[in-house]
């Protein structure tokens, strides 16, 4: 799965969060992308289960932190 790569549930934070580690590798010389960001935590199934999210959903909560 891919729940290890994430910062947690809350958009805020999950931005700052993100933030500060990609200037922390940039400022050791080290080129940081922001990939599998938006729906991207489903763990068991992932080829059997959907997880569709409707747009406001998406840009208010998964989107955010991006």
């Amino acid at each position: 799965g891919r729940n290890w790569e994430g910062f947690g549930a809350d958009p805020f934070l999950t931005g700052e969060s993100a933030y500060k580690t990609i200037l922390g590798l940039q400022n050791g010389g080290v080129q940081a992308t922001a990939e599998h960001f938006i729906n991207y935590e489903q763990e068991h199934f992932p080829t059997l289960e959907s997880s569709n999210v409707d747009d406001q959903t998406q840009y208010e909560i998964y989107a955010h932190p991006f």
